[in-house]
C-alpha cells in the first residue's frame, strides 16, 4: 500500500484485480466484503496503513471461532482463503486462487498451446466466459493429440465430427452445447488466421437440445406472504418492499433493478423506462399505483440524501448505489426467510419473481406476444418456456387412457411378461 493511497483506493484496486482475473460478481463481492472487514479493523484501531500484526490477529480470531465450534469447517476454510487472498494481493498486487483455472490443468502440445493462447487472449471473451472457452479448446486439442495429431495439418470435417461424437457419448448435453459453441468460435478464428481451410460454419451450426429443469415459482399466496412480512416502517423495509414489487409486478432482473435511475421514472406520464442489461433494449411500462407508491415512499422517506442518480442506495455509510445484482438476491433471500418460504424457492434467487410473473400471465390467458413485451424478451422462444409451467392448461392437452387396454400377457421370460 503506497503512502498516498487510501483504504478505498486499495479496495477498488483489489476488486478490479478480482474482476480481471475472471471471478464472478458473487465471488468478488464476498472477497471484497472480507477485505472491508479487515480494513474496518484497522480503522477502529486508528491505523492509517495495513499492518501484518492486525491482519494476523483477525486471522487468529477466525481460527478461534472454528476451534470453539462457533463456525463449521467449510465456512472456516472459506474465510481463511479470503483473508489469504487479500494478504497475497497486498504483498504482490496479484490475485491468488485456491484452485487452478478451469481448463488449465492439462498440458498441450506446443503448437496447440500457442494457438489456444492467441485465441483466448483476444477481446472476444469476457473474463467470466474465457475459462469456459479454455476448457473446451483444451479438451479438443487434447483429444486431437490422443488421435496422433501434433498440428492442425490433416484435421478436417471427419476429425471434428468424431470429436463431437466423442463428446456426445461422454458428456452431458449442456457440456456438448458449450463445446460446440466454442469450437465454432475457434474455427472462425483459425480460418481468419489462415490455420484452417474453412470455418466449418455450417457443420457447427446445428442445435443441441439441452435438458432443462422446471424451476419453481412463487404462488400468489406465497407472494402475498412475502410482502406482508416486510416491515415498511423501517428504512430497510421500505427499500426491500419497493425492490420486491419491481420483481413481482414488472419481472425486472436484479441487474436492471440495481441500475434503475431516478430519471427512469416519469411521474407525470406514469411510466417507468428500463434499459435491459441483458438485451440492451429499452422497455417502457406503465407505472402501476402500488409500485409508484412504494418507490415514492422509499425515495422520499428512506433513501439517503445523496447526489447519485441511481435509485437504490446502501443503508449504511458509505451511502453509495448498490453495485451488484447479487445484493438484490440477498435482499430477496432475507425477505423469503422472514416469510418462512420453502428453502428450495429461497435458493432460486430474485429471478424467481420474474418466472412467477411470466407464468401467471400465461395461465391467465395473456397472449404470449404480450408476455414477451412485458418481460422484454428479444425472441419469442425465450417466452415460450413459461407455457411448460402452465399445468392447468397442459392438463387439457393430456389424452385419456380410456379404450387403451394392455395386451394379454401369457408368458414370462427373465422375470418380464411378454
Amino acid at each position: 500500500m503506497k503512502n498516498n493511497e487510501t483504504f478505498n483506493d486499495l479496495v477498488e484496486q483489489y476488486e478490479a484485480a478480482l474482476k480481471a482475473y475472471g471471478l464472478s460478481c458473487a465471488s468478488r463481492l464476498e472477497n471484497v466484503n472480507r477485505a472491508n472487514a479487515i480494513i474496518r479493523r484497522h480503522e477502529v484501531l486508528g491505523k492509517e496503513q495495513l499492518e501484518n500484526a492486525v491482519i494476523a490477529d483477525y486471522f487468529n480470531e477466525i481460527n478461534e471461532r472454528y476451534y470453539c465450534g462457533e463456525i463449521g469447517k467449510h465456512y472456516w476454510r472459506t474465510l481463511s482463503r479470503e483473508v489469504d487472498r487479500f494478504l497475497h494481493f497486498i504483498q504482490t498486487g496479484g490475485v491468488k486462487l485456491s484452485n487452478p483455472t478451469k481448463g488449465s490443468r492439462c498440458t498441450l502440445l506446443p503448437e496447440f498451446q500457442e494457438i489456444a493462447d492467441d485465441f483466448l487472449g483476444g477481446k472476444a471473451f469476457h473474463p467470466n466466459t474465457r475459462n469456459d472457452a479454455r476448457w473446451a479448446v483444451n479438451k479438443y486439442f487434447t483429444w486431437l493429440a490422443e488421435q496422433g495429431y501434433s498440428t492442425l495439418v490433416g484435421v478436417k470435417v471427419e476429425q471434428i465430427q468424431k470429436f463431437l461424437l466423442y463428446c456426445a457419448q461422454n458428456l452431458t448435453m449442456g457440456s456438448v452445447h458449450d463445446i460446440k459453441l466454442y469450437i465454432k468460435k475457434l474455427y472462425a478464428y483459425l480460418h481468419q488466421q489462415g490455420f484452417a481451410e474453412s470455418s466449418y460454419h455450417e457443420l457447427l451450426s446445428f442445435s443441441v437440445k439441452r435438458g432443462t429443469r422446471l424451476q419453481p415459482i412463487l404462488q400468489q399466496h406465497e407472494i402475498a406472504k412475502l410482502l406482508e412480512t416486510i416491515n415498511r416502517n423501517t428504512m430497510s423495509g421500505k427499500r426491500a418492499y419497493a425492490i420486491m414489487l419491481l420483481g413481482i409486478v414488472f419481472g425486472l432482473r436484479a441487474c436492471d433493478v440495481v441500475k434503475l435511475k431516478l430519471t427512469d421514472i416519469d411521474w407525470v406520464s406514469g411510466e417507468i423506462k428500463i434499459l435491459q442489461s441483458k438485451t440492451a433494449q429499452t422497455v417502457v411500462l406503465p407505472l402501476t399505483a402500488d409500485v409508484g407508491e412504494a418507490l415514492s415512499d422509499y425515495i422520499l422517506n428512506a433513501r439517503p440524501k445523496v447526489s447519485f442518480d441511481k435509485i437504490f442506495i446502501r443503508l449504511n455509510a458509505p451511502f453509495e448505489p448498490l453495485k451488484a445484482a447479487v445484493t438484490i438476491g440477498e435482499i430477496y433471500r432475507d425477505c423469503c426467510k422472514a416469510a418462512g418460504l420453502p428453502s428450495h424457492k429461497i435458493n432460486k434467487r430474485f429471478h424467481t419473481l420474474r418466472r412467477s410473473l411470466g407464468t401467471s400471465m400465461v395461465i391467465s390467458g395473456t397472449p404470449i406476444g404480450t408476455v414477451a413485451q412485458v418481460l422484454g424478451h428479444a425472441e419469442i422462444d425465450s417466452t415460450k418456456k413459461y407455457i411448460s409451467l402452465d399445468s392447468e392448461h397442459l392438463k387439457i392437452c393430456a389424452l385419456p387412457f380410456d379404450g387403451i387396454l394392455p395386451k394379454e400377457r401369457t408368458a414370462m421370460i427373465g422375470g418380464v411378461f411378454v
